[in-house]
């Protein structure tokens, strides 16, 4: 049976989504919805149309007819030791066409990468994990409770998936999403380094200082901003951040 996924962008020659030049193309559909998500366009399953109806977000395609697309972008992959990266929304909530497509990828021998916040299952996690070369996932808060305030989550399997990938070995990126006033506590920082530091010592953590640029999308789609007060970090609650995570036996970036 062939398999259709939902997705909304496809982003040639991006930079910071995997090793080299990459086409990075984004799925259609999240369970969470992290407060300062820049990307509401992402989070629902189907189409959707901008108040103005002069944008639709999102489109159904195979996986054959998606690698036919991206792979125009062939030239560029090698001369980087670049690839695919899927992003989204959430890759693991499309995951049979998230197989199928790096299935392809792989028979063609096309470097792949996934980004993804880990909520799946620990079988849905290991099923696209193996078909991937790198991954890159976030942790944005470690206690429960504030989790679920953040993201409509709770993170219990999150982390279960993110010990499992860390202790596999497998090649990957975690991000850590600094929001003032929300997750930036020192104790949730020294939870984030301890927990990195005993799954796997070593492991590069990027820390993604928190942005305001999709307020406009919000805007277009008729949504209230979830965070209209919360500012960008400063460079001093940056440097603070990485000064506390650099206390643990990770590569802080």
């Amino acid at each position: 049976m062939t398999v259709k996924g939902m997705i909304f962008n496809i982003a040639h020659y991006a930079v910071h989504d995997g090793p080299g030049i990459r086409t990075t193309v984004f799925l259609k559909g999240c369970p969470a919805r992290c407060l300062w998500c820049c990307s509401p366009q992402s989070q629902s399953f189907t189409a959707e149309r901008s108040l103005s109806g002069e944008r639709i977000f999102g489109r159904e395609l195979t996986a054959e007819e998606l690698f036919a697309e991206v792979r125009r972008d062939a030239p560029f992959w090698r001369r980087s030791g670049g690839g695919v990266t899927l992003s989204g929304g959430e890759v693991m909530a499309q995951p049979d066409f998230a197989a199928a497509f790096l299935d392809l990828c792989r028979a063609h021998n096309v470097h792949t990468a996934i980004e993804s916040c880990l909520f799946a299952s620990l079988e849905t996690v290991t099923r696209i994990a193996e078909r991937t070369d790198f991954i890159q996932f976030d942790l944005k808060a470690m206690e429960p409770s504030l989790h679920r305030r953040l993201t409509s989550l709770g993170n219990e399997n999150i982390l279960e998936n993110a010990a499992a990938l860390l202790r596999s070995g497998k090649p990957v990126l975690v991000r850590f999403p600094l929001i003032p006033g929300l997750n930036d506590t020192e104790e949730n920082l020294r939870a984030t380094g301890l927990f990195l530091e005993g799954a796997r010592a070593g492991v590069s953590l990027e820390i993604l200082r928190y942005h305001r640029m999709g307020v406009g999308l919000y805007e277009e789609l008729g949504r209230r901003y979830p965070l209209p007060d919360v500012e960008p970090p400063t460079d001093d609650e940056y440097a603070r951040a990485k000064k506390i995570l650099s206390d643990y036996k990770i590569m802080v970036l």
